[in-house]
């Protein structure tokens, strides 16, 4: 009976520290998320294209969307 209960209790406290495990993880892609749409607004990619001596030529610009 006591071993059983402190199997419960050992399965109980891996679902704790997976539950966290989830957590943070989550909150890492959605931080990581935030950072690819940041860095891959129009204006940003335009400016470092530029300053790597790229030119702007509207004749040769395709526009993708999801």
């Amino acid at each position: 009976m006591v071993s059983n209960q402190a199997a419960i209790y050992e399965v109980n406290k891996e679902i704790q520290q997976t539950e966290e495990a989830i957590q943070t993880q989550t909150k890492v892609n959605t931080d990581l998320s935030m950072q690819v749409s940041e860095l891959s607004t129009y204006e940003r990619i335009k400016a470092k294209a530029e300053a790597m001596g790229l030119k702007f030529s509207g004749n040769n610009v395709k526009v993708v969307e999801d």
